[in-house]
């Protein structure tokens, strides 16, 4: 039956508290019922919070809960409570009892108040699951306790939703083997940057390519429904304030619960570059904001608003956008990823109709889009904190930039086919931000990485193609537009030409001969032929100077050399073409000596085109190749070349020489003269004056003393070489000839160097160096004098033990009157060389004039004059024709080399001493 009416509402209370501690609520409502001014819903509900235990199943109590909030009872009014519990506590006593209660609050977070039974029971059911977790952490007791009331209250449901449906899934569904559970308290202390962080920080426990996507549709997808809750924009706030740098989110929101969806699109950019995989297989499998598992638990009209939804999806394809700029991975299947994500973006949000590239696509599109915006980004668009802004055309969808990024996958996707791989970024900056000076230098490098892949085979035809493809992207194939469009293709700013002749340097560096002349020279329209002449030109030289030999049949110089073969018969009136062909040659024959520069660097082909003055490498060859000199007619050929491979200008231009060259005739000449010079230095430092002697009389003598003219001796040409050899090599001294008895040897030598010294008279350019000559020729002079006086010495003694033949074996003697005509004949003979030297002694030069006569005097002695020079003798003093006269009778039939130089020389002397005196020919 009901309470007797001596129990107070105090009695009620402590009654209340007993049933609640015993588990028998059943009665609660009754007993509410009964007492409702002392046991109010608020009240009673605090009781059941206070004193019911928490791991108490729902099911026992979520009816009495119902029956207190509809206001009615299940129990029969007939059946009595069980007040004997409290019968032994009076008025006083239960009212004092009553007062030592300490009830819970409803309230477990800092909401409003509100005397709203449905708000009441709200408060007490969220509560009671905190006090579930907290007591027992038996989590699926609370969703026990919530499913026969989250249908009509909306605000449990939405706490269902985000906070106790992604920590059930967490700890028993997606993680159930962790060690360590969460907690309520932890998830709803969480700020929504730390929650995504976390959440989605579980990805990667297990080895399941669908846990992101998991995490996102399932975790992170219910947490997010909640963003709206008070509570949750309190910790958010609080986040923002003492954070300091937070990602940047949307400024133009149109709902408070986007920025959560930002943070998921920065954390998804920054997972990305960790682990790529995982992030591409989220975009493939989920849809994005709108794509989330709240359990069945939401309402069917419980969406986003049009324009919310709209941005979301945008800025979530922003992200997807965003992350195929930040990968670095340059690998085939990073590459397939990064299209698929764009592919999907693009169908996501209705963009694929400008899509120009597939997963499985081979051909090569015409690339078409408004480029206006594109074109506007600077290098900071692609940094990755300046990704998701909203303001960035790179990365925010739409036609422009779903196209471009299509065109620059497609560039890579190309480029990795031809075995240069970049990333997306790195295509994006050559596009966007370089001149056009750094788009040629990329150009040549991905050139320069096809030619190095000596293990792939290439179609150079395909190569090409795929070339000209990335250089403009197929936009000058449109209606007939030769120019290129702005940021339509890789490198756009490079003119067609250029690329052209990359390629052909390419195809010729491959080795590929036969199809750069199909291309470049049969066809005619790819570049003209001048074009064609300066990148054959330049592979050639890149070639030559790469090479480490000069042979041509090996390395380097064979690749030249065959490029040249190969296109200078397409050419032939080529110059530069005829000039590298002289430098192939010169080289090809230096490879053959032995040849260290400075600091023992060996030689390169390379040497010569960098070297400041390339004759003076054959000075070094003769230095370091003994016997070289005798080859003179190679080295010859390889000056000739020289000069003819274009180094004239650096032959007349060089410090150790003033000779202005105004042709290549000219060139040729001096170039000649100074190996000629060189030689015979060479020669006469290795003691073979015999080889210098030679070469000056055959190749240094000028026409007026031949009657044909050597290349050599070009009167046109001024001449300051060929005295100076001729000099030195007059001045020779054989140091194992001065020390030998061989009388007659050294008159010989010394007789050849008077020849050469009077040689040098002739050939000398200026009166200075005249003085030093004739000295020299004057002591050679005198000592020609004293060996022939040696000689007639040792004559003198020959023929007087010849005539003593009383000293001969059966010899009988001359008769006195023999005898006497013999001593008769030697006085005489004595008194005539005493008259001719002291006709000598009266004759003997004073000065400049005199030494010069006495030399041609001293010159015509030891000469037979030849018929065609008699004219010229018989203007010669008096007595230098009694000279000549008494040579005559001693004169030989024959007529000797050195005989026909030195009558030139005599002839030579008068007009040159006439010169040094100023005095005009007899002719004037």
């Amino acid at each position: 039956m009901a309470i007797s009416g001596r129990r107070s509402g105090a009695h009620a209370i402590l009654l209340a508290t007993h049933l609640c501690v015993t588990g028998n609520v059943s009665r609660l409502p009754q007993l509410h019922a009964q007492f409702p001014a002392y046991l109010p819903l608020d009240r009673i509900l605090r009781i059941i919070l206070t004193f019911l235990p928490e791991s108490t199943a729902p099911q026992s109590y979520t009816p009495v809960l119902q029956e207190l909030l509809d206001g009615h009872s299940s129990q029969p009014d007939g059946d009595d409570i069980d007040v004997s519990p409290v019968d032994n506590f009076s008025e006083a006593a239960a009212k004092k009892r009553v007062r030592t209660l300490r009830l819970l609050p409803l309230k477990y977070h800092d909401d409003e108040d509100s005397q709203d039974p449905a708000d009441l029971l709200t408060q007490f059911l969220i509560h009671r699951a905190y006090r579930i977790d907290l007591e027992t952490a038996l989590q699926p007791l609370i969703l026990e306790l919530l499913l026969p009331f989250y249908q009509r209250l909306p605000t449990v449901r939405t706490w269902l939703i985000s906070s106790l449906l992604p920590l059930l899934r967490l700890n028993y569904e997606y993680y159930p083997s962790q060690d360590e559970t969460f907690s309520l308290d932890v998830l709803e202390t969480m700020d929504s940057h730390t929650a995504i962080n976390v959440l989605l920080s579980m990805t990667g426990a297990q080895k399941n390519s669908m846990d992101l996507v998991n995490n996102l549709r399932g975790l992170l997808g219910p947490w997010m429904y909640g963003s709206n809750r008070s509570k949750r924009r309190r910790l958010n706030q609080a986040a923002e304030a003492n954070s300091i740098s937070l990602p940047q989110v949307n400024t133009q929101q149109h709902d408070k619960n986007t920025s959560g969806w930002q943070y998921v699109n920065e954390w998804l950019l920054a997972r990305s570059l960790v682990d790529h995989e995982s992030t591409v297989n989220a975009f493939l499998n989920w849809n994005g904001p709108e794509d989330v598992d709240l359990g069945g638990f939401e309402e069917e009209d419980q969406k986003y608003d049009r324009d919310v939804s709209k941005d979301l999806n945008l800025r979530y394809g922003q992200s997807g956008l965003a992350v195929i700029y930040t990968t670095s991975d340059t690998s085939k299947s990073c590459l397939e990823g990064s299209v698929k994500v764009l592919t999907r973006v693009a169908e996501l949000l209705s963009l694929e109709d400008h899509l120009f590239i597939s997963p499985n696509s081979s051909v090569f599109p015409s690339v078409t889009f408004d480029a206006s915006q594109i074109s506007s980004s600077s290098r900071v668009s692609l940094l990755q904190n300046a990704l998701l802004v909203a303001s960035n055309p790179l990365t925010y969808p739409s036609a422009s930039s779903i196209s471009f990024l299509s065109a620059i996958l497609l560039s890579i996707k190309t480029l990795a086919e031809l075995g240069h791989p970049i990333t997306c970024r790195t295509a994006a900056n050559i596009c966007l931000h370089s001149n056009q000076d750094t788009q040629v230098q990329e150009l040549r490098n991905i050139v320069s990485s096809i030619v190095r892949q000596t293990k792939l085979s290439h179609d150079w035809r395909d190569v090409r193609q795929q070339i000209l493809w990335l250089q403009h992207w197929g936009s000058d194939k449109i209606e007939g537009n030769e120019s290129n469009l702005p940021c339509h293709g890789l490198f756009w700013r490079v003119s067609r030409d250029v690329v052209e002749a990359e390629i052909l340097k390419a195809l010729l560096e491959f080795k590929e001969y036969n199809l750069a002349v199909d291309i470049y020279i049969n066809s005619k329209t790819a570049l003209s032929s001048a074009q064609v002449e300066e990148a054959v030109k330049e592979a050639i030289f890149t070639t030559y100077d790469n090479a480490s030999n000069g042979n041509r049949t090996r390395g380097g110089m064979k690749r030249a050399y065959d490029i040249l073969q190969a296109f200078q018969p397409h050419f032939p009136e080529s110059v530069s073409f005829k000039e590298i062909r002289a430098l192939i040659s010169a080289t090809h024959a230096l490879s053959f000596y032995s040849l260290t520069l400075q600091h023992g660097v060996p030689f390169q082909p390379v040497s010569i085109r960098v070297h400041p003055d390339p004759i003076s490498l054959i000075e070094k060859v003769l230095d370091q190749n003994s016997k070289a000199y005798t080859k003179v007619d190679d080295l010859l050929a390889i000056g000739r070349n020289l000069v003819a491979a274009g180094f004239s200008t650096r032959l007349s231009d060089s410090d150790d020489l003033d000779l202005p060259s105004t042709s290549e005739e000219d060139a040729v000449v001096t170039a000649e003269r100074r190996i000629m010079s060189l030689a015979i230095s060479s020669a006469l430092s290795s003691n073979d004056f015999g080889t210098a002697y030679s070469y000056i009389l055959t190749r240094l003598t000028p026409p007026s003393l031949l009657s044909t003219s050597s290349p050599l001796t070009n009167p046109a040409v001024r001449d300051d070489i060929s005295w100076r050899a001729v000099y030195n090599a007059g001045r020779y001294r054989d140091p194992t000839l001065s020390s030998s008895a061989n009388l007659q040897a050294q008159i010989t030598q010394l007789s050849q160097r008077m020849e050469l010294l009077s040689l040098a008279l002739i050939l000398v350019p200026s009166p200075d160096p005249l003085p030093e000559i004739l000295g020299a020729w004057r002591r050679c002079d005198e000592e020609m004098n004293g060996l022939r006086t040696r000689e007639a010495e040792e004559e003198e003694v020959w023929d007087t033990k010849g005539d003593n033949l009383s000293s001969v074996p059966g010899g009988f003697g001359p008769t006195d009157s023999e005898q006497d005509a013999y001593e008769t004949k030697k006085q005489h003979a004595r008194r005539a060389r005493a008259h001719h030297d002291r006709l000598n002694a009266e004759e003997a030069p004073m000065g400049l004039f005199e030494v010069a006569r006495g030399a041609a005097l001293a010159l015509h002695k030891n000469a037979f004059p030849l018929s065609g020079s008699a004219a010229t003798t018989d203007q010669q003093p008096t007595s230098s024709s009694h000279a000549r006269g008494s040579s005559e009778d001693s004169a030989e039939e024959r007529v000797r080399k050195r005989d026909v130089v030195s009558n030139m020389v005599t002839g030579g002397l008068v007009s040159g001493i006439g010169w040094v005196l100023g005095a005009q020919p007899v002719n004037r």
